[in-house]
């Protein structure tokens, strides 16, 4: 598959989940969705039902042979299904092209139902699938008010601004950034966690649940997502979510940074981007700076050896960043409680050196007087949950590199 078709691929896929949102969004609180069920939306909303293809064809035009096989699927389980009197049930297609869409007649006849989208050839044999179904004309007639096509669907920016809108109406105080930046990415991420699923009923999925999930704070964005909307994007949606503090100073913490630099170590880079954090997670140090404003963040490089973390020292050292690493004198045991002690006028700590996994626990048990946060930047597995279990605010956040906070930090 070339990028560009393999991007098409994608981008058809995303229209559909966009698709599936909108759906979802604009149906009553009892709404409900499967995804990627009988066809590629099953909704269901009370009594009415509604089985969806979605097609999206930007740069090809509408023939009737791009959607004779789903018109068949429908068919099929239009016969083959027995349903309860009074439900409503619609089938629809809906579809973006580049154009061709005159040669959809509307309304329907039987004839050119019959002769466009229900008889084909396969292996020099005519099939005609009405009639090898054994359909009468009433029960064609009856399938036609149920089929609903639609070749004149939105495009994707305009589905995707639809979306947008509706995600405003349905979280309370979603402005037009927070549904952007925050809250679309999050849906897409709900509904791409249902469609790897292999058992339809977890595929199936409230509104209620939905908004949910969506409105939830703790969510870990997929590979898949970050690739759709590129690192950069990725990156300003971090910082946004977890760096984000208005108008006002970044608030007094103790932040724990664990970055997984296993097989990425590099000295001048992995130096660059504990400067720019000594920057950028300390306090602002002003003439008259009260003692309690101090603060600076705790760093955890995961995968580095002894010798390479000495190395680092080494060249944080020379860029005369100050830091505190727990260890009072040459040949002392660690100690967390030097570790915790904050900044001082005198002692200007700038980062906070974790020597280990191990000691990570003993260091939060050891730290008083703040809030407790921890960003796990982890690119395979994250912490073990006993390093973790006495800290307030725990985020594992998935990364494609060790270097993803210095994107974070200029987003």
């Amino acid at each position: 598959m070339t990028d560009r078709s393999a991007t098409a691929t994608i981008k058809g896929y995303f229209y559909q989940f966009d698709q599936t949102i909108v759906r979802l969004l604009e149906g009553s609180k009892q709404a409900s969705v499967t995804v990627e069920g009988i066809e590629d939306i099953d909704l269901e909303d009370g009594n009415d039902s509604a089985y969806v293809q979605c097609k999206y064809y930007e740069g090809t035009e509408y023939n009737h042979s791009v959607i004779k096989e789903a018109v068949i699927h429908m068919l099929r389980h239009f016969h083959a299904a027995r349903f309860p009197s009074g439900r409503a049930i619609k089938y629809r297609l809906y579809g973006h092209y580049k154009g061709g869409q005159h040669k959809l007649k509307l309304p329907l006849t039987d004839d050119f139902l019959k002769a466009n989208f229900l008889t084909f050839t396969k292996d020099k044999v005519e099939h005609k699938v009405h009639d090898e179904l054994g359909l009468m004309q009433p029960q064609l007639a009856a399938f036609r008010t149920l089929l609903d096509i639609d070749v004149n669907a939105l495009s994707y920016d305009a589905q995707q601004n639809k979306l947008l809108g509706l995600l405003k109406l349905a979280i309370p105080e979603c402005s037009d950034v927070d549904a952007k930046v925050f809250y679309y990415p999050s849906a897409i991420n709900v509904i791409q966690g249902l469609a790897i699923q292999a058992d339809e009923e977890k595929r199936k999925i409230t509104k209620e649940r939905f908004l949910r999930e969506v409105n939830r704070k703790d969510v870990i964005f997929s590979a898949w997502l970050r690739e759709k909307f590129g690192a950069e994007y990725y990156a300003r949606l971090i910082r946004r979510k977890y760096f984000y503090f208005g108008k006002t100073k970044m608030p007094k913490a103790s932040r724990f940074f664990v970055i997984d630099m296993a097989g990425e170590y590099d000295v001048s880079k992995a130096t660059q981007m504990m400067v720019r954090m000594a920057e950028f997670f300390s306090h602002k140090e002003l003439v008259r700076t009260p003692p309690a404003d101090r603060f600076c963040p705790y760093v955890l490089l995961r995968g580095l050896t002894l010798a390479e973390l000495v190395d680092l020292k080494k060249s944080l050292w020379h860029q005369g960043v100050a830091f505190s690493d727990g260890y009072p004198f040459q040949g002392a045991d660690f100690s967390p409680k030097t570790l915790t002690a904050d900044p001082t006028k005198e002692q200007l700590w700038r980062i906070k050196l974790v020597p280990s996994e191990d000691q990570l626990a003993p260091i939060i048990a050891a730290v008083t007087g703040s809030v407790i946060e921890i960003y796990d930047f982890y690119k395979t597995t994250p912490l073990d949950g006993t390093c973790v279990t006495k800290c307030q605010v725990a985020h594992a956040i998935k990364s494609s590199h060790s270097y993803l906070l210095q994107e974070v930090m200029q987003a």
